[in-house]
């Protein structure tokens, strides 16, 4: 058997000045393999501490900038590595797409994931939730009750579609705001990513809330519903990334960062209520008058009327959906203009299919314009490669199972480093390159595992928002390069890892947006 030691490809955009090239190959002559769990390479592991000591005497180890340990490890002790930290089940980082997709399919059946404790704490504190999650949090039966019923309407493309033209709306309304401000040579004067995440909120609330919540009102007041909502959802996020990356002192007792999760989350279920009441209020006049027959169904209603969900458990989804898909989808924008900026020959590529797919542009984007995106969709797909919005998927163990040689004992966590895998030569001809190319049909730069690039996690456990996100973004990129050419005037943008990979927040995303 061989086991692949890779010295793994550092992108220059994540803050990284040297490259490592090439690969090495090292034969069971070189790294002992037996049967015993005791034989996963990994640092050395200490009574109680584990192997936070390797983390210690690490000069360059950075808590937001954890990939790069992680690349340090595998480059170490090859593509299987085994880590234990205090409070935490022992982990193996996996990096080789096959073994990822091994382990996938021995817990397709049952793929649980190490919960947001602070956001479980959270939720069980409040009286409100009766000890319910959600489908974010929870595992096994309770979280497959829920997410067997929500997956329908959330994913079937005929029901996201209904929201196509709502979403264009949205869209030009961002492309209006862009035009008020930008300075006389076209920069953006604001940090665009706080823009994205109104153009996001304002995409998901026409999900959530079932209507427009007003975030690009020029008009719009400190303290008004818009504004409450932006800072509620942007302040749920900002909390729950500092409970989840930094010291867990909010198990012992409530930390101010844990509060202001609390109280975000609070704030997002007092809203929700009253949209819920309203929408419940609209549903049985439609009733009572006997007009359900020409009543087209919104996502909400859909979830009130499916049997086997409560009306705490629409609740719950209409929480859980504003704050994630807001943070998510804006930043995953953010990265797909970054990138289309930082190479002008795709955007060339990209405006001569707009151009050919939807004329002047002065008609509504249909599903069938979309369909004819190719190029755009693959953009997309290596964008989410070379700056995926997670380092991978996770699962915790629920039996003892085989990889390759190794046995991986049950209440372990396997934790699938596929953003790392995304960046590996052998994976990837040129991955260091923004080409969109290799995800088109014929696949002109070799084949592509399915498991070597998984941005919206794999299999059951899937992101439930995950074709609401695509046809937001799909919809952006059509709109933005229909009508501007994006340049980028600064140096490479850093992204650091707390809890989600995201820019930088000490360096503002200021694009240049330069009519056509």
């Amino acid at each position: 058997m061989i086991n692949r030691m890779r010295s793994v490809q550092l992108l220059p955009v994540w803050g990284v000045q040297q490259l490592v090239q090439g690969h090495a190959r090292v034969s069971t002559s070189s790294v002992s393999l037996t049967t015993t769990t005791s034989s996963i390479p990994g640092p050395k592991c200490y009574p109680v501490v584990g192997t936070l000591p390797d983390i210690l005497t690490d000069k360059e180890f950075d808590k937001d900038q954890i990939h790069l340990y992680f690349m340090k490890l595998f480059k170490k002790y090859g593509p299987i590595v085994k880590i234990k930290t205090p409070g935490e089940p022992t982990t193996v980082l996996v990096l080789r797409p096959e073994d990822c997709r091994e382990i996938l399919q021995h817990t397709r059946e049952n793929p649980v994931r190490t919960p947001m404790g602070c956001l479980k704490k959270a939720r069980y504190n409040n009286p409100f939730y009766e000890k319910k999650g959600g489908i974010v949090i929870e595992n096994g039966e309770e979280w497959w009750r829920v997410r067997n019923k929500v997956q329908v309407p959330v994913l079937k493309p005929k029901y996201v579609r209904s929201y196509l033209h709502d979403m264009d709306l949205v869209t030009q309304d961002l492309l209006e705001r862009i035009s008020r401000l930008r300075d006389a040579n076209g920069e953006i004067t604001v940090n665009f990513k706080e823009e994205l995440e109104k153009w996001s909120l304002e995409n998901i609330c026409l999900i959530s809330l079932n209507q427009r919540v007003g975030c690009f009102d020029p008009n719009m007041v400190p303290g008004s519903e818009p504004d409450l909502i932006v800072k509620a959802a942007r302040n749920f996020m900002s909390s729950l990334k500092d409970c989840e990356s930094g010291s867990k002192l909010w198990k012992i007792y409530p930390t101010k960062t844990f509060k202001q999760l609390q109280q975000s989350m609070d704030e997002l279920t007092k809203t929700c209520e009253g949209v819920l009441q309203e929408i419940e209020a609209n549903l049985e006049r439609v009733q009572r008058e006997e007009e359900m027959s020409h009543h087209k169904l919104n996502m909400v209603e859909l979830l009130l009327r499916e049997p086997g969900l409560t009306r705490k458990d629409v609740l719950t989804f209409m929480v859980d959906l504003i704050p994630g898909a807001t943070e998510t989808t804006s930043d995953n924008a953010a990265v797909v203009l970054y990138q289309l900026a930082r190479n002008p020959q795709v955007q060339v590529k990209v405006q001569e299919e707009l151009d050919r797919v939807l004329g002047d542009g002065t008609s509504p984007i249909t599903h069938h314009h979309l369909a004819q995106l190719t190029y755009t969709k693959a953009v997309f797909k290596e964008s989410n490669r070379i700056m995926p919005p997670l380092l991978g998927p996770v699962r915790i163990l629920q039996d003892n199972m085989r990889l390759g040689e190794y046995t991986l004992k049950k209440g372990w966590m396997a934790f699938l480093m596929s953003a790392l895998t995304a960046w590996d030569l052998e994976e990837f001809s040129q991955p260091l390159e923004f080409v969109p190319e290799r995800w088109l049909r014929h696949r002109p730069l070799g084949s592509i595992h399915p498991c070597a690039s998984l941005p919206f996690s794999y299999g059951i456990r899937m992101c439930p928002g995950k074709r609401i996100a695509e046809q937001e973004i799909f919809i952006l990129i059509a709109r933005t390069l229909h009508r501007y050419n994006l340049d980028w005037k600064y140096g490479d943008l850093e992204r650091t890892h707390k809890f989600v990979f995201s820019f930088k927040e000490t360096e503002p995303l200021k694009l240049t947006f330069i009519n056509r």
